[in-house]
């Protein structure tokens, strides 16, 4: 068995315009999808996140600090919900994605895990917790993992041990998997996937008063000088 992370990539105009009995139904088939992977003992953690509209990307341009508030839609699907499972194989992961309650305009990512942290029972403490995306925008893969092996030897000893609630590290692009509808199915593509500005690295969650918070700590973080951070709070039920 090894672990995975399933992505969803949501289309958050899409989502927007649905009618309030489409939303919870989609929620319910997504509660359910996460409960059998709970029953099967598969599942890690999983989580949905607020909007990208409030949320913040944090990046460096030399000394110049660059914070942009959401939505991040318009520069691609955002990250809306995760599923952290273990699986015998990538295409037994890709599997379970392609059946992730999703809109048929939304993508979900398959990604092998490099390594990861869940400290037991850190994430049902009350409080807002923050997903933290880990990006980098480079234009070929080998440099998008020289950039993420430079960002993990410089942060991985720096978190803050008060807040710090566990995470992590995605392999490369080219090892996952991308499963999207196509006509009237559920496809599944190989990566790797750098059409996008950015990608995904890694996420790890912080317990923090507000996303303010969140951005002063990250603002002195290597994070954001070899590549930025996208901030979400995550929902709590």
């Amino acid at each position: 068995m090894a672990d995975y992370m399933l992505m969803v990539l949501e289309d958050e105009p899409a989502h927007a315009a649905l009618p309030a009995k489409a939303v919870a139904e989609l929620i319910e088939k997504r509660t359910a999808f996460e409960d059998e992977l709970r029953r099967a003992g598969i599942l890690k953690d999983s989580g949905q996140l607020r909007p990208s509209k409030d949320g913040k990307r944090i990046g460096r341009d030399g000394a110049h600090l660059d914070v942009k508030r959401g939505p991040f839609a318009e520069e691609g699907k955002a990250l809306g919900a995760y599923f952290w499972i273990d699986a015998p194989t990538i295409d037994e992961a890709a599997k379970l994605a392609a059946v992730c309650p999703t809109l048929d305009v939304d993508e979900v990512d398959v990604r092998p895990v490099t390594k990861g942290e869940l400290p037991e029972g850190t994430l049902d403490k009350p409080g807002k917790i923050f997903a933290c995306a880990v990006l980098g925008n480079t234009a070929t893969e080998d440099a998008w993992v020289k950039v993420m092996d430079r960002i993990d030897a410089e942060t991985s000893e720096r978190f803050p041990s008060d807040s710090f609630l566990g995470g992590v590290r995605l392999e490369p692009p080219r090892t996952g998997r991308r499963v999207a509808t196509r006509g009237e199915r559920r496809a599944s593509f190989d990566g790797p996937f750098l059409e996008s500005k950015e990608v995904i690295g890694g996420i790890f969650f912080l317990r923090m008063a507000s996303i303010e918070e969140v951005v002063r700590w990250a603002s002195e973080t290597r994070f954001v000088v070899h590549g930025a951070l996208e901030i979400r709070e995550r929902w709590r039920t």
